[in-house]
């Protein structure tokens, strides 16, 4: 078991987390991970902005895995398309050392953010109703 009381919090958010709210919090891991980059670019910090990078990328697949294009087609097509070019985005970032297109991801990324956290709490909002609440 972990002994680190945030690690412990963090296992119990994401195993009782609902769908919405995991993607949420892939959302809100991808945009912290940029603006640190960012950061790091900045105080030219370059492994660091590397390894950040790494991680943004792979939390960019990770929401390309867990698209349904079942569910909505174009919807998902779409999305692939943007994160594909995100993940561009931040090859460049850290190729070229320039923090604008780390602001050009975070300005794609950020409302579809606010986006899934707004639909995730209307669903809440919405099951409660159901339940009688």
């Amino acid at each position: 078991m972990y002994k680190n009381p945030q690690m412990q919090y963090l296992r119990t958010r994401v195993l009782t987390a609902t769908p919405g709210e995991l993607l949420v919090m892939l959302y809100d891991g991808l945009l912290q991970r940029l603006r640190q980059s960012k950061l790091s670019i900045e105080e030219n910090r370059i492994d660091k902005a590397g390894e950040l990078l790494g991680s943004a990328h792979d939390i960019l697949g990770e929401l390309m895995t867990s698209l349904d294009a079942k569910q909505s087609p174009e919807l998902a097509e779409n999305l692939l398309n943007l994160y594909m070019y995100c993940k561009e985005l931040l090859i460049k970032a850290l190729a070229e050392l320039d923090t604008k297109h780390l602001d050009e991801a975070q300005e794609l990324l950020g409302p579809l953010r606010e986006a899934w956290a707004e639909a995730e709490k209307s669903l809440r909002k919405e099951d409660q109703r159901a339940l009688g609440g």
